[in-house]
């Protein structure tokens, strides 16, 4: 069989990093924006509680933040009052499922997205993608785990793996990435995609994005984690 190797995306990659290691280079991907007047978090409550949000808008100076989520939490409220008690960013929480493309139909723009951890849980991933571009005007920041470009043997490759047997899930799995049953349909709880750096680039790509800053980190065997900021291609 023919190989494509010449046509691999090839990138530096840094040394492991822990999950809370990993925090401040997620913030640093908000922050070297430098300034903006507004942001939006998609499913960012799960595990940091608005983390990236408040500290990126903050950061920012941004006079507007959103955070849209399925499940508010009382932590995530307790450290919008404290940020409220101390600055003039005006704070939202938006209870919303943000695969339903009717969401967008009223939403305002923002000058940057998040999209932290939550595309390989996305069974429209592209339809998502498209959405969050036609509402942010400048910058999108996506961070997650993705495999390795060298598992495929063509660029821009992207693996269902919910209905993967658990054998070869097993092989797979970083430490992250926790064990469950293989459900009979998708279920977005859990992880659905194997995504590639160079998967995304092309479906941004597709939408008129490009990658401005990007950053990866080994993860294990066959996963990195990958750092990305997306501007629009006329940027």
């Amino acid at each position: 069989m023919k190989t494509f190797e010449e046509f691999t995306a090839k990138y530096p990659v840094f040394p492991l990093k822990t999950g809370k290691e990993l925090r401040q280079p997620k913030i640093d991907l908000i922050t070297g924006i430098g300034k903006a007047a507004s942001l939006r978090d998609y499913g960012g409550l799960w595990g940091v509680c608005g983390l990236y949000l408040l500290e990126g808008a903050t950061a920012l100076g941004c006079k507007y933040a959103e955070m849209v989520d399925v499940t508010p939490l009382e932590e995530f409220s307790r450290k919008v009052s404290e940020l409220k008690a101390k600055s003039k960013i005006h704070v939202e929480m938006t209870r919303a499922d943000f695969r339903n493309p009717k969401l967008f139909e009223t939403m305002a723009s923002v000058d940057v997205s998040l999209l932290y951890n939550v595309m390989l849980h996305q069974d429209n991933v592209a339809e998502v993608i498209k959405n969050v571009l036609s509402k942010t005007n400048q910058f999108v920041c996506l961070a997650q785990p993705v495999l390795k470009e060298e598992l495929f043997c063509l660029p821009n490759g992207c693996v269902n793996l919910q209905f993967y047997p658990d054998k070869l899930k097993t092989l797979l799995r970083p430490d992250c990435w926790d064990e469950e049953l293989t459900p009979n349909e998708f279920d977005t709880r859990y992880w659905m995609w194997g995504q590639t750096v160079s998967y995304f680039q092309s479906v941004f790509h597709g939408y008129q994005w490009k990658i401005e800053h990007l950053e990866i980190y080994e993860l294990s065997q066959y996963w990195n984690t990958a750092l990305i900021r997306f501007v629009p291609s006329n940027y």
